[in-house]
């Protein structure tokens, strides 16, 4: 009998669950492009219904499919609101491609921060609907991309350590917490609207800052 085992991808806060590597590779669906329809469709079916009333049957037929084969991908709702709100934190996390380089520049912290409010808010629609959580989709699509994100972003703060612009700590645990602040700012003052943006703004951007500041 296969055990479960868990795989945490370098550093990150995110801890991968299953039955073994291979058993996950298996378990990857043959066809990505038919993924994504699925996923399009589900979004459009939830922003017009909402979250409660959307129908795994409705979602087949707008992404013209069997509802069968929309569990080949996923496993109920949940798991495709947990990779719509994954594949809005790989977009917004591709925002550090063109920012997180800059931040040591003059109000560069301000500027990504600004970039990643900006996206959330235009999808905010959504995001209302499916109150996203980064860790929570749990199929091979969305683990990988996770993965591949922080990667990428431990390589761009090592880089600036390396060039002794920012404090040295451990990259992959730095990105992790970056994007887990990003997070909250998109949380709490765009979607639950709980605290003023500009005070998350500040708050973040000064943290950042002085935890980023090298000696």
């Amino acid at each position: 009998m296969l055990g479960f085992r868990a795989f945490r991808c370098p550093g990150s806060l995110f801890t991968i669950t299953c039955q073994s590597r291979s058993f996950c590779k298996m378990a990857r669906p043959v066809d990505p492009e038919k993924r994504i329809a699925i996923l399009q469709a589900a979004k459009k079916i939830i922003l017009r219904d909402g979250y409660g009333a959307a129908k795994i049957a409705q979602i087949a037929a707008e992404a013209g499919v069997a509802a069968g084969t929309v569990y080949l991908y996923f496993e109920s709702k949940e798991a495709i609101a947990d990779a719509l709100a994954a594949e809005f934190f790989q977009r917004a996390a591709a925002l550090t491609e063109k920012y997180v380089p800059k931040i040591v520049e003059p109000k560069g912290i301000e500027k990504y921060i600004d970039a990643v409010v900006q996206f959330a808010i235009s999808e905010k629609p959504i995001l209302e609907q499916i109150r996203p959580d980064p860790g929570l989709a749990d199929d091979e699509d969305s683990r990988q991309k996770r993965c591949l994100l922080q990667e990428h972003m431990g390589r761009l703060l090592t880089a600036l350590m390396d060039e002794g612009k920012i404090q040295k700590y451990n990259a992959n645990v730095l990105g992790s917490l970056i994007f887990g602040i990003m997070h909250s700012i998109i949380m709490g003052a765009v979607i639950f609207e709980d605290q003023p943006l500009s005070e998350y703004k500040k708050t973040a951007s000064d943290l950042l800052r002085k935890a980023l500041k090298p000696d």
